[in-house]
């Protein structure tokens, strides 16, 4: 399902000026349930199905082996119960469940009722689901991702939990296909450390970003010792990417951030930052 009010900040091309239109399809107390959506300017059509809005359609928008794992069946279902429910304390050394991870990203972005607020490489939308039950009807969350299965996990997870005004799309976090300045704060769990180009997410995150928004991460460093160093080296021919802490303080300088102290829990980093 897509939000019928999200279609307005929604960009077919970075040159475009408007929005999109429901061509056909159905429509249920401002949900586009199913149907195809209309670029007047570039005249493409975009399918909502299966639970989300594809922008991407043919192009599969990896930059890596890493992005392409998450397109193998049965990665979407799979993502949470077998690793996200137990990741950061694995990475922490701690315990540190998704509800201890939540409050702190709740904070850092800094989420308020009324605000509008992207959710970067969602996967099964855990930040999505998080976000939009906190704002109930008081606002709304969009999720992008560029796998499929990932998406209809999703999709699946917010109609079992009856989240509030989720909707969730298929597109690329480097070209991201919306408005200057159409969201209240982003967050970005992860993702971080497998998109091909960091400095260049966080720039068009900026983009879309209201001044005074807020981005809040979480996200993986550059390991310290000889056998995280190894394992790292390795993880990194798929296309994973490790940072250490100054790398992620100055990529959101240069992005046009104001970042916060970091916040370092083992491997595990969160960082904050407010839109210039």
């Amino acid at each position: 399902m897509f939000r019928k009010d999200l279609l307005s900040i929604v960009r077919a091309s970075p040159s475009d000026d408007e929005g999109l239109s429901l061509i056909e399809g159905t429509e249920e107390d401002g949900w586009i349930l199913h149907g195809a959506l209309h670029s007047p300017e570039s005249g493409e059509t975009f399918p909502v199905r299966n639970g989300y809005l594809d922008l991407l359609r043919r192009r599969t928008g990896a930059d890596n082996i890493a992005n392409l794992t998450n397109f193998l069946p049965g990665a979407g279902r799979g993502y949470e119960p077998l690793w996200r429910v137990r990741s950061l304390t694995l990475l922490t050394g701690e315990s540190f469940p998704n509800e201890r991870e939540l409050g702190i990203i709740s904070d850092l972005a800094r989420v308020e009722r009324g605000g509008r607020y992207l959710d970067l490489g969602c996967s099964a939308g855990l930040y999505t689901r998080s976000i939009a039950t906190d704002l109930g009807d008081g606002g709304e969350v969009l999720g992008i991702d560029i796998s499929p299965s990932m998406l209809g996990e999703a999709a699946r997870r917010i109609r079992k939990s009856r989240a509030g005004r989720a909707s969730l799309a298929r597109a690329d976090a480097e070209d991201l296909p919306f408005a200057d300045e159409s969201f209240s704060g982003a967050v970005c769990g992860g993702s971080l450390n497998e998109f091909g180009d960091a400095s260049r997410v966080l720039r068009e995150t900026r983009r879309v970003l209201e001044p005074g928004g807020r981005l809040a991460i979480m996200g993986i460093l550059r390991a310290t010792t000889p056998n995280g160093r190894r394992l790292q080296r390795f993880l990194s021919t798929g296309g994973i990417k490790f940072f250490d802490p100054d790398e992620i303080r100055s990529m959101l300088t240069h992005a046009g951030f104001d970042p916060d102290p970091l916040q370092v829990h083992g491997a595990v980093f969160f960082a904050g930052a407010t839109r210039r």
